[in-house]
């Protein structure tokens, strides 16, 4: 389906893509953007595909899953993506997806750079959780992850630290800080 049908039901998420890096191209009228035309290191196989909301979420299976994970690592090819599946976060995603850990105890790519935020609805006093897809909200500079991101798990104090550590950040932050 095109970007419209999407958005007729996920106004928020189309919203977020279109103002993020994945987005963009889409939002100015252009074609969609490619990783061949991204300024960090992608996977050459992932260069052709155009990003759009079925290129995370196929458009016969809309596993969520599959799209925090598998769908970002099938483009990125930096250190920080790659060095995510040796990262303790990736331990506990496989642990939570395996059904071995509670629900909300892993963290995938998604986790951090698409977070879930709340959304309140004035008109009918209703709130609804959505995930964030600007993942330039959490991106740059790396404080704006502390709030809706690190502080989810983690003190205020070890959060600066580590996002203050670039080596550590590099290594999707495998160690401590």
């Amino acid at each position: 389906p095109q970007q419209t049908v999407c958005g007729s039901c996920h106004q928020l998420q189309t919203k977020g893509f279109q103002s993020g890096k994945h987005g963009m191209r889409i939002a100015a009228g252009l074609s969609p953007m490619t990783p061949a035309q991204a300024r960090i290191p992608m996977r050459a196989e992932a260069s052709h595909r155009e990003l759009t909301c079925t290129t995370c979420h196929t458009a016969h299976k809309f596993d969520t899953r599959a799209a925090a994970v598998e769908a970002c690592l099938g483009c990125h090819g930096d250190e920080h993506s790659l060095a995510y599946e040796r990262s303790e976060h990736a331990r506990l995603w496989r642990a939570e997806v395996a059904g071995d850990a509670p629900p909300g105890t892993g963290v995938s790519c998604a986790s951090c750079h698409m977070p879930r935020l709340e959304h309140r609805h004035l008109d009918f006093d209703l709130k609804q959780i959505y995930v964030e897809h600007n993942q330039n909200s959490t991106l740059r500079p790396n404080e704006k992850m502390i709030r809706p991101v690190c502080m989810q798990c983690h003190g205020y104090g070890f959060a600066v630290d580590a996002l203050a550590d670039s080596a550590l950040i590099r290594t999707n932050f495998n160690g401590e800080p």
